[in-house]
């Protein structure tokens, strides 16, 4: 008899959280699990990928309006829906801070022998709020809860009585890990797992050509994630300059979107950097595009264990990083395969200064980059989330 497992998303937008899940559930056992994936919000690039897994059943608790509009950037509607989409999701977390149990019976209307909280805050809510008794439960935390989770609990006692429903809690690095038992007091059965990639599939895909000319003679620093505060893109923006200004001749390219990007094109703007700045926007084929620089960059001011950094490590690239949690469970903690600097802009501008003008220092990381990448094999990682999903 096969295992029912839940998994619960908030949306399946991109994100590292959200890739990692769809390595899950590629490769995870389809013998041993029937499996359902619900969303918080029927909304996302990767909702179609789901779909399209063998042997997984997609389902939703609130619908997604305007999608086609919010995924064009051109479109004359893009600015209202995403202003009326915005107002419509504060009013759904109101409901997911208040009435999760109401929702949870509401939209689950099966039994399942595991459900799955794949994120934390909002949907570890949810599932906390889970009336069956029989199935395990396993919360996924993929960041630091002391950040960006107190909108969705009243107060931390809330938080800590969410967490006290799961059987286990999974932690994507040691960092994470510290940080969940410091602010919730409970260290039993708080695990630390590597994400599951898909190393093969990375290199396949970084093999395409580029769509853009790139300029042989300046080296190219790039960095890949969501257009939001947490990723420090403001920083690398004001990191550049300074470089440049500094005749330390360089292009930047930023792969992603989100809802800074306003404030990232102004900033370009205004300081004239049109011509060495790229923000490139959103591509389901990022690894091109790393693969084709000659630095990546991590700014990110909190992370839990950054995916584009794994990725970066499987395409053998020279690394400069914040000391954001699950950095240094990724790169070593000696800075003998990458630069992990301080998490400030100060740090950034010194690891980006010193492998833009030490070749030395960059042929270094290139070879000792190697010995890290080992580390992320996907069979391996698979069974042990298969093994706590059992154990």
């Amino acid at each position: 008899m096969k295992k029912k497992l839940l998994f619960v998303v908030h949306t399946l937008q991109i994100g590292g959280a959200e890739k990692i899940l769809i390595n899950v559930l590629k490769y995870i056992s389809k013998r041993k699990y029937d499996i359902t994936v619900l969303a918080l919000v029927d909304d996302g690039v990767l909702v179609d990928e789901v779909k399209n897994i063998e042997g997984i059943k997609y389902k939703y608790v609130f619908k997604s309006y305007f999608k086609k509009a919010r995924s064009n950037k051109e479109s004359k509607f893009y600015k209202i829906s995403c202003n009326i989409m915005n107002s419509i999701w504060k009013k759904y977390l109101k409901k997911i801070k208040y009435n999760s149990k109401k929702l949870y019976e509401k939209y689950v209307n099966e039994k399942y022998d595991v459900e799955i909280a794949f994120l934390e805050g909002k949907v570890s809510k949810f599932v906390s709020c889970s009336n069956n008794e029989e199935s395990r439960k396993i919360a996924w935390i993929h960041t630091d809860i002391n950040v960006g989770t107190n909108s969705i609990f009243i107060d931390d006692d809330d938080e800590k009585k969410c967490y006290e429903t799961f059987d286990k809690i999974v932690c994507v690095s040691g960092d994470v890990r510290n940080r969940f038992i410091q602010k919730t007091g409970r260290d039993k059965n708080v695990f630390v797992q590597i994400n599951p990639v898909d190393c093969l599939d990375i290199l396949e895909k970084s093999k395409e050509e580029l769509s853009i000319k790139k300029n042989a003679d300046v080296p190219v620093v790039c960095t890949v994630g969501r257009l939001v505060q947490a990723k420090g893109f403001d920083r690398l923006l004001e990191v550049h300059k300074r470089l440049i200004d500094e005749n330390i001749d360089h292009e930047l390219w930023i792969i992603g979107e989100g809802i800074e990007r306003r404030k990232l094109e102004d900033y370009i703007r205004k300081n004239k950097l049109g011509k060495s700045a790229r923000l490139m926007g959103y591509s389901s084929n990022p690894y091109k595009y790393v693969k084709n620089s000659d630095v990546f960059v991590c700014a990110s001011r909190v992370e839990g264990l950054s995916t584009v950094i794994v990725e970066a490590t499987i395409l053998d690239k020279v690394i400069v990083s914040t000391d954001c949690p699950g950095a240094k469970d990724i790169l070593g903690d000696d800075n003998e395969c990458a630069l992990v600097v301080n998490n400030d802009a100060a740090g950034i501008y010194e690891g980006l200064k010193a492998v833009l003008t030490n070749e030395e220092l960059k042929k270094k990381y290139q070879t000792n980059i190697k010995k890290r990448s080992e580390l992320f094999n996907l069979r391996n990682t698979i069974g042990q989330i298969e093994d706590i999903i059992d154990g």
